[in-house]
Parts: structure tokens; sequence; C-alpha cells
């Protein structure tokens, strides 16, 4: 499974540790999409089987939700909900952890939406 990092979750200690991990992984840098709407992110990420992860979970569930009521799919949607408190956020090696502990359980990632901090 290949990931894409939207603008928010976008950050190279991230890319270091999943790719540190065997992951493949895609961000806006890299993909010609820094900057834009996250509808267009979601789309990117669908078009190229990419699951995306976010750091922006109330919008990525309300496209999820639009998605899902137009019949369209796409590869996953991970969110990560941060509170702006050291200690309690979650670091790079937590959400490649959560992503290891989620990916190892079976539990069908294409079409769904996954909070990560429940996978810690």
């Amino acid at each position: 499974m290949e990931f894409y990092l939207d603008d928010c979750a976008d950050a190279n200690d991230l890319i270091l540790w999943l790719e540190r991990a065997g992951r493949v992984v895609h961000s806006p840098r890299g993909e010609g999409t820094r900057g834009v709407d996250d509808p267009i992110h979601l789309a990117h990420a669908a078009a190229r089987g990419y699951a995306l992860i976010t750091k922006n979970p109330d919008d990525f569930r309300l496209l999820h939700q639009d998605w899902q009521q137009r019949g369209q799919s796409h590869y996953g949607i991970l969110l990560i909900y941060e509170e702006n408190i050291r200690g309690k956020d979650m670091e790079p090696a937590d959400i490649v952890q959560a992503i290891e502990k989620l990916l190892s359980s079976g539990v069908p990632i294409i079409n769904e939406l996954h909070v990560l901090n429940h996978w810690r």
C-alpha cells in the first residue's frame, strides 16, 4: 500500500519514518499538488491508488461521507487528531506504529475512514 500525505501531514520526519518502515510515501511537494484544496488531494490520491494521511480530520470526514453518497471510491483515509499538547499528539513513530497495527489487523482500508489515534 502506498500513502499520500495531504498538505497538513506533509512533513519530512513523517516521510522518513514511513520510508524506514518500508512504506512508499508521496507528498504534495513531490506530486505537484502543494496548496490545492482537500477534494483535489483526495481525488489525486484515489486516482493513483494511494491511501491518504491527513491531520485535517473534520474536512476529510465530510469528504469521505460525500464520496460514499456519490458512490466514489478511494483507497482509504487515515485521520490524525491533534490537540497541540506536547506528549499527547502523535509523533511520527506513533503514526507509523498505528499504521502497522491497522494494516496487520486485516481491517479493510479501501473506501474506509480510520482514526490512527485509536490504533496507538
